[in-house]
């Protein structure tokens, strides 16, 4: 793991050299430099590895690459089966099922963010060097079409929910946040569930509707332990993740509504 701007916090060649001896102090080096390079803007073969096959995370408020070989020869899809979760407090990286995945089925992750419509996606993954040939980018073209027309108005319904909000207008949110979570089933962003679904929790809080806002609270955080974000703990501790909640939601939404 290293800082995503390594190479302008000093010399270059010492940055280089750095990530070299890295990898030299690995168990198993090859690990890493058997990795394919399709960075065309990396000026080290270390550097290129990394910038193809590492993943970006912040760690203590700064932008970090991570390189974990295994993960790294995971296969891109544009709707995959599975995802990855980072866990900053251990620097550890799982993989999780997204769906169901049949036996002998190839396991995919996504190299980007979730969501986007062809023609973005087909931008964002230049810098790994290949065109997409997953189901969704080879689907006949009006299955396509009609895909990224809902992305396209997930991604404007979740613009106007949040001016909306931000506007103090909570109703005119709530009601654009719902068509959002109408729409993610047709696109399997089962992802963007937890974030949508704390969005409600949000608006019914500072409507001090609390029974609506708990129960879409529970279902946020129910999704983040589907995910493995959060472990499945007893009353008490669902408790305090509620409680810890609506201290959040107050600090950011009291002095607005």
């Amino acid at each position: 793991m290293v800082d995503i701007m390594f190479t302008n916090r000093g010399p270059a060649i010492l940055g280089y050299r750095l990530l070299h001896a890295a990898v030299d102090r690995l168990s198993d080096p090859a690990s890493v430099l058997e990795l394919g390079q399709s960075n065309g803007f990396a000026q080290d073969p270390v550097e290129n590895i990394l910038r193809t096959n590492a993943f970006q995370t912040p760690l203590g408020g700064v932008p970090h690459i991570a390189l974990y070989p295994t993960v790294s020869r995971i296969n891109h899809a544009c709707k995959p089966n599975a995802y990855t979760r980072f866990m900053p407090e251990t620097l550890q990286v799982s993989i999780g099922a997204a769906k169901a995945i049949q036996p002998g089925e190839e396991i995919t992750i996504s190299y980007i963010t979730l969501g986007d419509p062809t023609p973005t996606r087909a931008q964002k993954l230049q810098q790994w060097g290949f065109t997409c040939s997953c189901a969704l980018c080879t689907a006949p073209a009006h299955e396509r079409e009609a895909s990224d027309a809902r992305r396209r108005q997930i991604e404007t319904l979740r613009d106007d929910a949040v001016r909306a909000f931000q506007a103090g207008r909570p109703y005119q949110a709530l009601r654009f946040t719902r068509q959002v979570v109408g729409l993610l089933p047709a696109e399997e962003l089962f992802p963007l569930y937890s974030e949508q679904y704390e969005n409600m929790a949000r608006i019914f809080y500072v409507l001090r509707d609390m029974e609506n806002a708990e129960k879409y609270a529970n279902m946020s955080l129910g999704v983040l332990r589907e995910q493995g974000y959060l472990e499945y703990g007893d009353g008490e501790s669902r408790k305090g993740e509620l409680e810890r909640l609506w201290a959040r939601f107050e600090e950011e939404e009291g002095g607005r509504y």
